[in-house]
């Protein structure tokens, strides 16, 4: 049988009474079938779902993954510390937290029964989705709410950090201004409306670049250890040498005029190597991965003195 703990995401085992079966089924005597779901491999790919069912913009996630890092690398830090910080948020209750605060931080808004809901399916496809309103209900909101807390005084209430989208328009608007063609971008509201003329992160190359900066945010080598307009210059460059689309100045002239003389040459030289990784489909070497809990447990182990 599936055991709960009070907060309701806790799964030790699963036997035949948590599998969904239909009417037919059962009155056949057929096996019993499960109930069609998706399932994610990490706190990293939950939080990736979680964002599309609630429909939420690029930014959202990326700022939620960039706050994730900042709580781990908190956590690493203090281990240094005389008086050491304990790892209080398990995986899930920290990727519920973080997408939280980020779609409070980016102008997203989104109940938390918006976000709660979902998960708790995801983590438990086999068992009635949750009631709302419910004691069990409460007592997720209720450990949601309270790690945003905590979480806040680790970012110390700084919510709005850079992150590479905000540089990736116009990054990639100067790597294509060097050929000659009419400026779509002067044109007024109504004539682009008319036109279907988008901004430019929302061509073809614009959202091949928006998502593998957010893919790069999910990185924790990436995240924590470059900039965001560094990072957006390397995402830029991996994506238009990877549509073969190929510059024919250096590559230090190139950094020096899309990144407007504030970019690190050698930084550029090395997140290169770590965004074309995650380009192809791999993972970066330094990555630090959240593994998933066995039964996808969403509890506050500890709290902050």
């Amino acid at each position: 049988m599936a055991t709960h703990r009070e907060d309701g995401f806790s799964t030790t085992s699963r036997s035949h009474d948590d599998v969904t079966t239909t009417p037919s089924a059962s009155s056949s005597g057929r096996r019993p079938r499960a109930r069609a779901s998706l399932q994610s491999k990490d706190a990293i790919s939950f939080m990736a779902l979680l964002a599309d069912i609630m429909r939420l913009q690029e930014q959202t996630l990326a700022m939620s993954y960039l706050y994730l890092h900042k709580y781990r690398k908190f956590i690493r830090d203090s281990k240094n510390r005389p008086d050491p910080v304990p790892d209080f948020l398990d995986p899930h209750t920290l990727a519920l937290t973080t997408l939280s605060l980020s779609t409070k931080s980016t102008e997203s808004p989104r109940r938390l029964r918006a976000l709660i809901t979902p998960a708790y399916s995801i983590l438990h496809p086999n068992l009635p989705p949750i009631e709302v309103p419910s004691h069990k209900y409460d007592t997720l909101r209720g450990t949601i709410v309270t790690a945003e807390l905590h979480l806040l005084r680790i970012l110390k209430f700084e919510l709005r950090h850079p992150i590479p989208h905000d540089y990736i328009s116009r990054v990639l608007d100067k790597s294509l201004s060097i050929i000659p063609g009419e400026d779509f971008d002067r044109q007024n509201d109504e004539r682009k409306e008319e036109d279907g003329i988008v901004k430019i992160e929302d061509t073809f190359l614009g959202r091949q670049c928006m998502g593998l900066a957010t893919r790069c945010l999910a990185e924790y080598s990436i995240a924590t250890f470059y900039d965001a307009r560094t990072i957006a210059c390397g995402v830029v460059a991996v994506v238009l040498e990877g549509t073969g689309i190929l510059r024919t100045e250096s590559q230090d002239a190139w950094v020096r005029r899309v990144g407007g003389g504030n970019v690190e040459i050698e930084d550029y030289r090395d997140v290169i190597k770590e965004v074309t990784i995650v380009y192809e489909g791999g993972v970066g070497v330094t990555v630090q991965e959240i593994s998933v809990q066995e039964g996808g447990d969403l509890a506050i182990k500890g709290v902050i003195e």
